[in-house]
C-alpha cells in the first residue's frame, strides 16, 4: 500500500522510483555507494525494497540513534547485527560462519543468532568485525551489503572510527559493499570530497531521491486513495499536492491520516508541521548560538533572503553588529543539513512553517 508510514520493502509498494530503483539494483555489490535526497523523498524505502527485491544479504544500521558515543555505536550495530543472524534462515551456511569468525573476537556476546558487541576497552574494533564478516562471506562466495542509514550522524571520534573503517573495508575487503545514504548532503559529501576525510578519493557510485512533480504527486494520492476505496474531494487533493511540494514521505503522512484516522486536512497539516518543528529543535539542540539560528530561520521563513536584509534584521535583534563570518556560517550550516538551498530558500515547505514559531 503507498500510505504505509513505513518504509516500503515490495515493488509494488514502491510508487514509480523505476529509474532510481533500477539503478541501485544495478550498483548493488559495488564497492561504496551513496543514495543521497532531501527528508522524506524516499531514500529508505528504495534501499530496503531493491534489497528486498534482489534477496541480498544484507545488515542495515539506522544511524538515527547515533549521537556521538562509542556506546551508541556499538549498540547499534549489536541490534543491526543481530537483526541480520534471524533474517539469515534461508542462508544458514553463511549464519553459521559468521557466527564462527564472531566467536573468536574479544568483546563478542553470542547468545543462540543474539550478538552484542562491547563497546569499552575490550571492544572488537570494527575493521575487525567487518574482516570477520567478509571472511564467512568469502568461504561461501557472496556478498554482504552493510547499510548505513542517514550517515551523516557518525560525527567526531565514532565517525572518524567507522570512515576508517569503511575505508579499509573499501581497499582490502572484497565480500562486504556498502551503502551509504543521507538527507543532510552538505554534512555527508564533506565525509566524501574532504582531502582529509579517510573515505577521501575513493570512487562511488550514487542515487539520488527526487521530489514528485504536480502530476505525479496527484497521481500518487488518487492511486494511494483507490488501493483503500475512499475518495476524498478533489479540491482537497489539489490543495494537499500544492501544500506538500512533491515531498512524498509528507504526501503518504497525509494518506495514512487522512484513511487510518479521519483526520481532516488542516488537522493533518497541523500534526505535520508540529513534527517538523521537532526535526527544528532537535537540529538546533546542537547548536551552540541556539537563539541566533532560531532568529536567522524565522527571518528565512518570513521571506527575509537578502543577505543585507537579512543581516540588518539579526542586528536589530540583537541590538549589535553581526559580523559577515558569523552569518555566512549560520547560512552555510543550514544548507550543509539541507534546510535551505543556496538561495536560502527551505527546502521543505513543512519546515518552513515550522520555522514561523521555533
Amino acid at each position: 500500500m503507498f500510505f504505509d508510514p513505513r518504509p516500503k520493502r515490495r515493488r509494488v509498494d514502491l510508487y514509480d522510483f523505476d529509474d532510481e530503483f533500477n539503478a541501485l539494483k544495478d550498483y548493488l555489490g559495488q564497492p561504496l555507494t551513496v543514495v543521497s535526497g532531501l527528508r522524506r523523498t524516499g531514500k529508505t524505502s528504495l534501499i530496503m525494497t531493491v534489497l528486498e527485491e534482489m534477496s541480498a544479504p544484507y545488515i542495515f544500521v539506522d544511524m538515527r540513534g547515533i549521537v556521538g558515543s562509542l556506546r551508541d555505536l556499538y549498540s547499534t550495530l549489536s541490534h543491526s547485527v543481530s537483526d541480520f543472524m534471524l533474517r539469515l534462515s534461508r542462508l544458514q551456511f553463511l549464519r553459521d560462519s559468521i557466527l564462527k569468525f564472531l566467536r573468536v573476537l574479544r568483546g563478542v556476546s553470542l547468545s543462540g543468532f543474539s550478538v552484542e558487541f562491547s563497546w569499552g576497552r575490550e571492544k572488537p574494533s570494527l575493521i575487525e568485525l567487518l574482516t570477520a564478516i567478509d571472511a564467512a562471506a568469502g568461504e561461501h562466495g557472496v556478498k554482504v551489503v552493510i547499510v548505513f542509514d542517514e550517515f551523516q550522524n557518525a560525527v567526531g571520534k565514532t565517525g572518524l572510527l567507522l570512515h576508517n573503517a569503511i575505508a579499509y573495508s573499501y581497499d582490502y575487503l572484497r565480500s562486504v559493499s556498502f551503502i551509504i545514504s543521507g538527507s543532510e548532503m552538505g554534512v555527508m559529501y564533506r565525509a566524501l570530497k574532504n582531502p582529509e576525510a579517510p573515505l577521501y578519493g575513493r570512487a562511488y557510485l550514487e542515487v539520488k531521491t527526487r521530489r514528485l512533480t504536480r502530476r505525479e504527486s496527484l497521481d500518487f494520492l488518487e492511486k494511494g486513495f483507490s488501493q483503500l476505496g475512499y475518495t476524498p474531494p478533489t479540491t482537497e487533493i489539489e490543495e494537499v499536492v500544492d501544500r506538500l511540494d512533491g515531498v512524498i514521505g509528507w504526501l503518504t503522512y497525509y494518506g495514512y491520516l487522512r484513511t487510518h484516522g479521519g483526520k481532516g486536512l488542516d488537522e493533518v497539516w497541523e500534526q505535520a508541521v508540529e513534527l517538523a518543528r521537532k526535526e527544528l529543535e532537535n537540529f538546533l539542540g546542537s547548536r551552540v548560538s541556539k537563539s541566533r539560528y532560531r532568529a536567522v530561520l524565522r527571518l528565512l521563513a518570513q521571506g527575509i533572503r537578502e543577505w543585507s536584509r537579512l543581516k540588518n534584521k539579526l542586528e536589530d535583534i540583537e541590538g549589535k553588529p553581526v559580523s559577515d563570518r558569523v552569518l555566512h556560517d549560520i547560512l552555510q550550516t543550514l544548507r550543509n543539513h539541507s534546510i535551505i538551498d543556496e538561495n536560502n530558500t527551505f527546502l521543505d515547505p513543512l519546515i518552513e512553517t515550522a520555522a514561523t514559531s521555533i
